[in-house]
């Protein structure tokens, strides 16, 4: 359960529920809690399903979710504790009722919950077994690394019960033997097709291909520090807005989505797509124009150019995009020089902040702009855990302020502009060159109803059989 990678989420959540989650078009759903409240800006109040059972038969209560934050709270290490650092207590009112406490007002803490899953605890303080026991729509069978997980339907779950009985998830990590399973139907959908695939599989028959709109965004950033890289006489071009503005101007981001993903691509303006709460419509993209960039390095007298280095994720599709970034920047002069990292060493890259121009993608796991101020916008401070994932130290006061004000007012139009407002800053600055959000493919069997979701889970209690 410990884990953030999207497979392993979209499997956990068939298995464990939270108090509450997110339709296809992210709104809140009521889960585990059915319904929430405020009596106080610092304090939730969750009541709590009364007919709900683990999948060994133990009922499910408040002390189940008081055991389960505690828990994750308890330990620094866990991936999920950064999701609770603001709560300071659980108090059980009764079985089905409890106050989540909070130590400042927490606007986004639904959002903080959505991952969070809740586990037995009856049964963790009396079993040394680690197979995962949730209240999900789905029992763990049988886990194969690198091969396959089984899962049974759980006959006793508290909503309607799934069509499909017995599921086996399939780890098939080649796209060409992703296409080819679906194919020859030894899988029934088969995620991310590569775009590349898609004339082709069009033409068979026995299956459909759906696209959807995800809310993960990739983008272009810096080192922000002004003597940190020797380019120049010692001064780091990036420091220079004008540079990043020209480099903005001169990728031809529609270019790239035809190009490498076959035109499954939007083009996005700023650092959160239009699902994620805080997209501001008013920031436009800048527009590809290569007279302006060449002005631009004029006016800071790099109109020559300079050299860098591009840190890319070993991953082709991102290789062949760095490769045609490269290629547009040599358009001004600026030479790029491809670093191409295993996926371990590039995010080790990202997290330590030892980068000067980069190739990344976030997507709000809480579906909420908030997120990018707390994690990439606000100026590093790593004592409170601010600004982990800002890898080039862009720094801005008012966004600070802005980002300081969003983690606690609790009036939801005022901090939505207050998000729109600091997002405008930053793309000012150009804190980010934005690139694009893609369109995920699925092959779905034409024997099954299944619509892919933006968060990229397949909740298996969503698919129908066809009669």
């Amino acid at each position: 359960m410990e884990t953030l990678d999207a497979t392993s989420i979209s499997v956990n959540k068939n298995i464990f529920n939270t108090l509450v989650g997110v339709d296809e078009i992210y709104r809140f759903t009521s889960e585990l809690a059915k319904s929430w409240n405020n009596p106080d800006n610092l304090t939730w109040r969750f009541y709590l399903r009364e007919d709900v059972k683990f999948h060994n038969g133990y009922n499910f209560t408040a002390q189940d979710v008081n055991y389960t934050i505690n828990l994750i709270k308890s330990n620094t290490s866990n991936i999920f504790n950064e999701l609770l650092v603001n709560v300071e207590e659980v108090i059980v009112i009764n079985n089905y009722t409890l106050d989540i406490k909070t130590i400042k007002p927490c606007p986004t803490f639904l959002n903080k919950l959505i991952d969070i899953m809740i586990i037995s605890k009856e049964y963790q303080e009396t079993t040394s077994t680690k197979k995962p026991i949730g209240t999900g729509a789905y029992k763990f069978v049988e886990q194969k690394p690198g091969e396959h997980i089984i899962l049974e339907r759980f006959e006793n779950y508290w909503k309607e019960l799934s069509d499909i009985k017995t599921v086996k998830f399939k780890i098939i990590e080649d796209s060409v033997l992703r296409k080819n399973a679906l194919i020859n139907k030894s899988v029934d959908i088969a995620e991310t097709i590569h775009p590349e695939y898609y004339e082709e599989l069009s033409s068979l028959e026995g299956f459909k291909i759906k696209n959807v709109d995800t809310p993960t965004v990739y983008y272009l950033s810096f080192d922000f520090r002004e003597n940190t890289t020797t380019l120049s006489d010692g001064v780091n071009p990036f420091s220079h807005v004008e540079i990043r503005k020209a480099m903005y101007h001169s990728i031809n981001i529609s270019e790239i989505i035809d190009k490498y993903l076959y035109g499954f691509g939007t083009e996005i303006s700023q650092f959160v797509s239009p699902l994620i709460f805080g997209y501001n419509p008013n920031i436009k993209r800048a527009s590809y124009n290569l007279t302006i960039a060449r002005e631009l390095m004029k006016d800071v007298g790099f109109e020559s150019g300079f050299n860098i280095s591009l840190d890319c994720p070993d991953e082709n599709l991102m290789k062949n995009i760095s490769n045609e970034i490269a290629n547009q920047l040599l358009e001004i002069n600026i030479t790029v020089n491809l670093n191409i990292l295993s996926i371990f060493d590039w995010l080790n890259n990202m997290y330590e902040r030892n980068t000067s121009f980069y190739l990344s993608g976030w997507i709000p796991s809480g579906v909420d702009g908030g997120e990018i101020y707390d994690y990439l916008l606000r100026s590093v401070d790593d004592n409170n855990n601010i600004g982990t994932f800002n890898a080039g130290y862009y720094s801005n006061p008012e966004v600070d302020r802005i980002g300081e004000e969003i983690t606690f007012i609790m009036d939801y139009k005022s901090r939505l502009q207050l998000i729109q407002q600091g997002f405008a800053i930053a793309m000012e600055d150009v804190a980010w060159i934005p690139l694009f959000s893609i369109q995920w493919l699925y092959g779905i069997s034409d024997d099954i109803e299944f619509n892919p979701r933006p968060d990229l889970n397949i909740k298996l209690e969503e698919i129908k059989l066809k009669n």
